[in-house]
């Protein structure tokens, strides 16, 4: 999907609409042959709005998932789903143009002021090796995507090629490599105020998994379900 497919794309963007909780999907239909799909989910009344990818095309999915990240979790866990509305942007046809998409989409939002409660420019994780394929092949992006979102979607809009070579190279990063860029995405993004008491996990540190096994890895994860968060 090359520029004017993406435009082509947006224009036929459509929302999901509901009046009590969240947005339902009645009128939308993901093909079951996409890889994925781009959305934007937008609280009017706080004014912000979250840009996603989501590989999941069935129904229920694309009806009830308006992200992960922790901003969006923490407004579903003191509010629930009411006065969030939800947007399909874009259609991807391969996991690689899923995560390219998901960068141009969210670019373009911080272009036109979008105040969003994503703390990176999206693509593969973890995103500090994702920070690094991108300075390493675009240093120019890199740079402009700390101070200028107008620029910044301009180049990676103008250089797709270069800027897919950069995602490949993330997801290609040996297993070492994309759990240290985990866990420093982790270290910044959850809430580690508290101890987890599934994992074990000290307070400041990120959750692990297999908790109760001797013999599998404890890798990085995110915050398991009954760690408590901040009350204040």
């Amino acid at each position: 999907m090359r520029a004017s497919a993406v435009l082509r794309a947006v224009r036929r963007a459509a929302t999901l609409g509901s009046t009590n909780g969240g947005s339902v999907g009645e009128r939308i239909s993901v093909p079951a042959t996409a890889a994925g799909y781009i959305f934007r989910t937008d609280c009017d009344s706080d004014g912000w709005s979250y840009i996603g990818q989501s590989t999941r095309t069935d129904h229920d999915n694309v009806a009830s998932y308006f992200g992960s990240g922790e901003g969006i979790r923490m407004h579903v866990a003191e509010h629930g789903t009411a006065g969030l509305q939800k947007t399909v942007l874009a259609i991807a046809e391969t996991q690689l143009e899923l995560h390219y998409l998901e960068m141009l989409h969210l670019a373009a939002a911080r272009r036109d002021g979008l105040m969003v409660r994503n703390g990176d420019f999206g693509g593969p994780r973890p995103f500090s090796v994702m920070q690094r394929a991108l300075y390493n092949l675009l240093p120019e992006a890199y740079a402009a995507a700390i101070s200028n979102p107008k620029k910044f979607h301009r180049i990676i809009a103008r250089n797709r090629d270069l800027v897919e070579v950069a995602i490949l190279d993330v997801t290609a990063a040996p297993t070492e490599d994309y759990y240290a860029g985990l866990e420093r995405d982790l270290l910044t993004s959850e809430d580690l105020t508290n101890p987890c008491p599934t994992c074990g996990a000290a307070a400041g540190a990120v959750c692990r998994t297999n908790a109760n096994s001797l013999t599998k890895p404890r890798n990085p994860s995110r915050n398991h379900a009954r760690r408590p968060r901040r009350t204040s």
